[in-house]
């Protein structure tokens, strides 16, 4: 699979996330095969059944930035609700959102590892 069939599956809002990278496609394809190794990306992957908020909030909160700037609008809008949701102390829904979040992380992980 190419990376042009691939970010369309992965990235709904491309002509905006292009114009993040400056129109450089070389440079966001980079991005997006780092995306499996991101530090926080196993994080929230590792601890999405754990209990530490603050740590989990810290986590989200990165996550959303980079999923944001990347265009990964389903991770990026589940981080959203799970960092809004702790700081509100409403964990039974950070715990409704996490999955959600995982399983959009999981599914660009998917696609990356189906680039040539």
């Amino acid at each position: 699979m190419t990376f042009d069939e691939i970010f369309k599956n992965i990235i709904p809002n491309q002509e905006e996330t292009v114009r993040r990278f400056s129109g450089n496609l070389a440079l966001l394809e980079k991005f997006v095969r780092k995306f499996p190794t991101d530090e926080n990306w196993l994080k929230l992957k590792a601890t999405a059944n754990d209990d530490d908020w603050a740590q989990m909030e810290m986590t989200a909160h990165t996550l959303k930035g980079y999923a944001g700037n990347m265009g990964f609008a389903k991770l990026y809008d589940a981080c959203c609700e799970i960092v809004k949701a702790i700081r509100e102390k409403d964990f039974a829904k950070a715990k409704e959102f996490l999955p959600k979040a995982v399983e959009a992380g999981i599914e660009i992980e998917n696609f990356v590892a189906q680039l040539a």
